[in-house]
This record gives C-alpha cells, structure tokens and sequence, in this order.
C-alpha cells in the first residue's frame, strides 16, 4: 500500500541553500535562506540559538530512536526498510502519521479503540479522515476484546487504517499479550490495511524490549506500520517535544518515497523539530554507562507504579471495596481506569481534592506512601454509598 505514494515536491529554497553551500566560488554571495550571518558571511551563533538542522531531524537520533523500538537486530532497519523523522514529540508523530494518511488515502476510514487517548479521534477527524470506533475491552474489563478487534480487522474496506497502543495502554492500562499481538499479525499479513502503533510509554511496563515486542511482531510479519515515538514520559523531556515518526515499508525505495513525502510535510507545516530534546536522547543512547543508568532509572519507576497499584488495592481492600477491583494490579504503565462516575469523579474533585478525570482514569504515579490510604478510603466511601443507594428499596 505505501508502495503508491509518491515523493513530495522539491523545496526550492532547500535546493537553493545546497547550491549555494556548494558553490566554492569566492566571489559567492548567498542571499537565498533566510539566516542572519555576520560580516564574514558565517552564523551569528548566540546563546540561545544554534544552527538550523535538516527538516527531518538529527540523523544519529532517529538512528537510535529506531533500534530502540525494533531492536538493534531489526531486519527491516538493517535492509532500510524503515524511514524516520524527527516530530514535535508524540503528538506531533500522530499528527503528522494523520496527515500523510488524509493527503494520500483521504478515503481511508480509521479504527480506533474505545476508549482510547483523548487525542487518538480528534487528531484523525482534523484532517478530514472518517474514524469508526471498536470496544476495546471485554465484558469482563480487565482483557481486550481479541473477538471484536479481529472482526474489525476482517470486515474493514481494503487501505482501512488500525490505530493501536504499543504498550501500557491510556487509558486502562491493559495491554496485548505476545500472543495476542501474535494473532493480529496473522490477521492482518494478507489485507490492505496500514497500523498505526502509537508509543508513549516504552520502558515504563515490563521494561524496553518487552513493551516493544508488539510492534516488532507486527514488523517482522512485514506488514506496513507507521510508528509514533514519544521521549516524554521515558526520558522525562516533557516540555522539550521530543519524538519520532517510523514508517515500516515494503522495500528500501520506498522509504526512501514515504521519507521525503513526510519531509514536504514537515516543511510545510512546522518546518523542523526542537533540536535540544533529541540531543539529550542522543548523548545517553550513544553513551554505554550513561544508558545503563538511564535503564536503571526506568526500572525504579516501573517498580514504583506496580508498587502504588499494589497499594492502592490493599487499601481499597482494608477499606470495604465490592469486589471486581482486583485487576487493578495487573494493569501496565501509568493509568488505570476505575468504575467512577462522572458526578463521583467530579465529588471526589469538589469535596475532597482527588483531581481526576471523568472517565475514572487515574494516575498512578500521583499516589505516594503519604496519600494512597486517604486516596483510597475516600474513593472506597464514593463507591460504597452508591452500592447502598442501589441496594435500598
């Protein structure tokens, strides 16, 4: 499928520099790119302000960025398969993901989880895309609903596109098993469709190649993946909007097509990404000692969130909670979904100061020693005298 686009157009003012840097003429004058240079012709470095990089980003970080998400063994990475491109975090990548989508199957329809990210619908619909939703959970709310998932998959138009979570799922929390991400590919391998894999988490489930292993499944079933990189919540780059966009391709030539079609986007909308995120993710990743800390660092969070689950449902416990709570263990990454209503979640919020919001979905890392117990207490009163009400004639 991603064998039909084609590569975007030319930038002139992009040719024009390169003409321009090639020139060893000295009698050169280069008016063309709009960069202020000094009296000898060079760049004004200022404090703040550093060199412009390529359109598509830092070369050496989507390299590593790559081999994080498909291991350093990848195939598909060592035969080129795979193309990459800077994004303003992971937003950015799906944004971008949407957009080439709506500029080159504008009449592709979109399946997406439900629930899902609040951003997953709104980010497809803004281009023009039609989005379906599926049930992402079964009856019993702690497994996803493999049935009505391949199903979907099965009865989807040709050139459909699957929106998936690669790992700790937002926001329930409740992700694919090996074997389930085993299944879908086996589902998908002879259709049309393209994935697209958003993910945010890596690390912060059962650790880096674990949380990967979905989307290397998919991958080395050689089917088409589009890949949404986030550095946010695992390098803790938050405000620095540092991520990548993968495109998972059919042969190496068409990379090559989808990578310059998504640098005409990029020119086109926000020109190029922040440089001082990636830099940072570079300096670890090429670094051994520095990357096994950060490893390390990841570990002690993900201890910490099972922890707090854990807490959390010993003190629900303690506190009279029904029953039915008890997958709150079991579930991946930082959020959990709990059975609230909107009006309990917005008492919780008014009367008692538990900030959540209205779908029930917590945070888990905003729990600590301190406030778990009151935490869980005051939901545990929410809950059990609505129980009461339902129960008194």
């Amino acid at each position: 499928m991603l064998e039909k686009i084609e590569r975007g157009p030319p930038d002139p003012m992009f040719e024009l520099k390169a003409n321009a840097d090639m020139d060893e003429d000295p009698r050169k004058v280069d008016l063309g790119v709009g960069i202020y240079r000094n009296e000898a012709g060079s760049y004004e470095e200022l404090e703040t302000v550093t060199r412009y990089g390529p359109t598509t980003g830092d070369a050496d970080f989507l390299r590593l960025g790559a081999g994080l998400l498909f291991g350093k063994q990848s195939q598909a990475i060592a035969t080129e398969k795979i193309c990459s491109v800077q994004t303003i975090s992971g937003t950015g990548a799906n944004s971008l993901a949407a957009l080439l989508i709506g500029k080159e199957f504008p009449s592709s329809r979109v399946y997406i989880s439900l629930p899902t990210w609040g951003n997953h619908v709104p980010i497809f619909q803004h281009v023009g895309l039609q989005v379906s939703t599926y049930e992402y959970l079964d009856s019993s709310g702690s497994k996803p609903d493999m049935e009505a998932l391949l199903h979907t998959v099965r009865v989807a138009p040709p050139y459909s596109i699957f929106v998936l979570q690669g790992c700790c799922h937002n926001p329930t929390g409740v992700d694919f098993s090996v074997q389930q991400w085993v299944q879908l590919a086996e589902e998908l391998k002879d259709r049309t469709h393209i994935v697209v894999i958003d993910i945010a988490y890596q690390g912060l489930g059962e650790g880096l190649d674990e949380d990967a292993a979905g989307l290397r499944t998919l991958a080395e079933a050689g089917l088409e993946l589009l890949v949404c990189q986030s550095f946010s919540k695992n390098f803790a780059l938050y405000n620095e909007r540092c991520g990548a966009l993968h495109a998972v391709c059919k042969s190496s030539a068409v990379a090559a097509d989808v990578k310059d079609k998504l640098r005409s986007l990029i020119r086109h909308t926000y020109s190029s990404s922040p440089a001082y995120g990636s830099r940072l993710v570079k300096v670890v990743l090429n670094d051994e000692v520095s990357c096994e800390l950060w490893i390390r660092e990841l570990e002690r969070m993900r201890s910490r969130l099972k922890k707090n689950r854990q807490n959390l449902l010993t003190h629900l416990a303690a506190s009279g909670i029904p029953e039915g709570w008890s997958d709150i263990a079991a579930k991946k990454g930082l959020f959990v979904c709990l059975p609230l209503t909107a009006e309990q979640c917005s008492r919780l919020t008014a009367e008692h100061h538990i900030h959540l919001p209205e779908n029930g979905r917590i945070n888990i890392a905003g729990l600590s020693a301190d406030n778990v117990r009151r935490t869980a207490q005051v939901i545990a009163t929410e809950v059990n005298t609505a129980f009461s009400r339902l129960k008194t004639p």
